[in-house]
């Protein structure tokens, strides 16, 4: 047995994956059809596959951290700033972002606290 991810008609990918791993999927799948669950083993099959997928996406790609829009959030809140829907979604973009106005943020902190 092996494993692939198909993403269209055009792109298919090889799964790696040793013996021990395939005889632990064949088993667990055999206990999620024994136990009327597989539709369950799917959805949690689908849901950790989606979070690995994100773990193998280039860093400019992922979503921001929390830290990032916490960060954000205040800078555009502070200098009366729109936040762009790019750096919301985009740590890439969230990166340019801060980049830009985190500088004249702290300056105007520090002029406010003077």
């Amino acid at each position: 047995m092996s494993f692939q991810l198909t993403i269209n008609e055009e792109v298919f990918i090889p799964i790696p994956m040793d013996n021990l791993t395939l005889e632990a999927w064949q088993l667990q799948y055999g206990r999620a059809a024994e136990q009327g669950a597989i539709e369950g083993f799917y959805k949690r099959l689908g849901m950790c596959f989606a979070t690995t997928l994100s773990e193998c996406l280039d860093a400019d790609l992922k979503p921001p951290t929390q830290a990032q829009l916490k960060y954000a959030t205040a800078i555009a809140r502070d200098l009366n700033l729109a936040l762009p829907p790019e750096a919301l979604r985009f740590r890439g973009a969230m990166t340019d972002f801060l980049g830009r106005f985190a500088e004249v943020h702290k300056q105007q902190r520090r002029t406010q606290a003077q």
